[in-house]
C-alpha cells in the first residue's frame, strides 16, 4: 500500500513547449565538438 486513501493524480498532456535551440547556443560557445561543449581540464 503506497497511500492510505484512494487518490488519482490529474495529469496534463505531455507536449513540447519550447523549440530546440542547441545550434544557437553552441554557435557562441568557445569550443564545441560533435554537439558537446568542450571544457578545459581542471584536475590533474
Amino acid at each position: 500500500m503506497a497511500h492510505p486513501l484512494e487518490a488519482t493524480q490529474r495529469l496534463r498532456e505531455d507536449a513540447v513547449t519550447e523549440r530546440n535551440r542547441r545550434d544557437t547556443y553552441q554557435a557562441i560557445a568557445p569550443a564545441v565538438q560533435d554537439g558537446l561543449y568542450l571544457v578545459p581540464k581542471v584536475i590533474e
